[in-house]
């Protein structure tokens, strides 16, 4: 069977993958991870290309053309609450085709059955991509499948055989090659090309407001993932973004992918850890390993709010995780969560503060919003600051987020842009920033990166 994997075009840059859409908050764009996981499981089975409109900058029209081009039997396409409108008429067209569509998304992952009740052109959803469910489901071996909404006799039903995903899991190695080898752009990267990998599924905190802590949590064999690895360096990329949501969960396996790429000798990658996770020994072994950029929750200056939403860590313990990177020569991106319920304009102030404090090398905002399947979203609903019927959601802030107790969304928009630009346009701190880098390569992507933050923060 032919098989497209696509990540549909929009009016925007929208970034769909792993349960999260969002527009981009400069110019960064990551190959979306749900389809690099799948590109491996559809190809041993079936003849696959995959199409990134985002990546590709294409207009409705001209991935239209291009889909007619390969003439698939079946789509299987990311969407997300972000794009749902923008989404639902080029697959409904799709479909219309003759095509076969499967989806996989954010807006899909509560109530999928409402979803296909609602939307016809929407053959089934597939609701975890690191099985192999998708192959059962295209051999209709709906025995074998284990988490998908799909249309029966008496309409959608969802198939949960296992609820959350525990353990391990494998796939076939993913396949790079299918994917465009330009129009991706990562703020971190050091060199281009640069790849997405996953060595890790889900996450085992239970913070309030994310949902991937809905997912369960899952490892790869190191194997596996040296394997991928190795592929990539064969082709010439040794630039990785590990998007583990926290590397070093499970410390010894960690150490374990660290001595393996420190033996290799020539990557330089980009991670997510926790600060209280990420102690001397890992942070050692992950910047002998070739790790140049460390990504930490920083959230709030609060501790009620971090209490609040079950981050399981204080402040002082997000400095000592800082300080600790840093003293491993390790750049520092602080990640924050800003306009839950409680803020106010003083603690956004103190969080500011905190930021600055902490002599992090960037910063990245992101609002709060109801993601589908969270505990937030249900309190949100509760307090009323949320609708059931409200789709469209983007931390980005670029579209709607949620407004505050005591902020409307307005301020709150204002508010975020005045952080970013009291943040990023210290003297200090633009200083630092161009006498760090390491190459004419990297000057002109941060500057790039750069000038697109600001743009959208004027």
């Amino acid at each position: 069977m032919r098989v497209l994997l696509l990540n549909p075009p929009g009016e925007r840059i929208y970034i769909r993958d792993y349960l999260c859409s969002k527009t981009t908050k400069s110019n960064y764009l990551f190959h979306p991870i749900d389809l690099v996981i799948l590109s491996g499981t559809a190809a041993e089975r079936h003849e696959t290309r995959v199409l990134d409109c985002m990546a590709e900058r294409l207009d409705p029209a001209a991935a239209a053309a291009r889909i007619d081009e390969f003439a698939p039997a079946a789509i299987v396409s990311l969407v997300g609450s972000v794009s749902w409108d923008q989404d639902r008429r080029f697959l409904a067209a799709q479909a219309a085709r003759g095509r076969r569509v499967i989806a996989l998304g954010d807006v899909l992952h509560e109530d999928a059955v409402g979803r296909l009740a609602a939307e016809p052109w929407l053959e089934a959803a597939l609701h975890v991509f690191t099985n192999d469910d998708l192959l059962h489901y295209l051999d209709g071996e709906l025995d074998r499948v284990r988490e998908m909404t799909v249309r029966g006799a008496d309409g959608p039903r969802r198939i949960s055989a296992r609820g959350m995903q525990r353990g391990s899991f494998r796939v076939p190695r993913p396949r790079h090659e299918l994917f465009p080898r330009r129009g991706y752009h990562f703020s971190f990267a050091r060199s281009e090309p640069f790849a997405t990998v996953l060595t890790d599924y889900g996450c085992p905190y239970p913070c309030t407001f994310c949902v991937i802590g809905t997912l369960g949590f899952q490892t790869r064999p190191v194997a596996d993932v040296l394997e991928e690895v190795d592929a990539l360096r064969a082709a010439g990329t040794r630039e990785l973004f590990v998007m583990d949501q926290t590397f070093g969960v499970q410390r010894e396996r960690a150490l374990e992918l660290c001595r393996a790429f420190e033996a290799r000798g020539d990557l330089s990658w980009t991670a997510y850890s926790r600060p209280d996770t990420a102690d001397d020994e890992l942070l050692a072994a992950m910047a002998r390993a070739g790790c140049h950029t460390l990504m930490m929750g920083v959230e709030s200056a609060d501790d009620g709010l971090l209490a609040t939403y079950r981050k399981g860590y204080v402040a002082r313990t997000v400095r000592e995780g800082f300080h600790r990177a840093k003293r491993h020569g390790l750049r520092t991106v602080g990640t924050f969560i800003i306009g839950l319920p409680e803020e106010t304009e003083d603690s956004l102030r103190a969080t500011l503060e905190l930021a600055m404090e902490l002599e992090m090398d960037f910063m990245s905002i992101n609002m709060a919003v109801p993601r589908f399947g969270t505990p937030f979203r249900a309190r949100a609903l509760e307090l009323g600051l949320a609708r059931p019927d409200d789709l469209v959601m983007d931390q980005g802030g670029a579209q709607a987020f949620l407004p505050t107790n005591t902020l409307d969304r307005e301020a709150m928009l204002a508010l975020k842009k005045r952080m970013i630009r009291r943040f990023y346009l210290r003297p200090s701190y633009l200083w630092r920033r161009a006498t760090s880098v390491r190459s004419l390569w990297e000057l002109r992507a941060q500057a790039r990166e750069g000038l697109a933050l600001l743009r959208r923060n004027l």
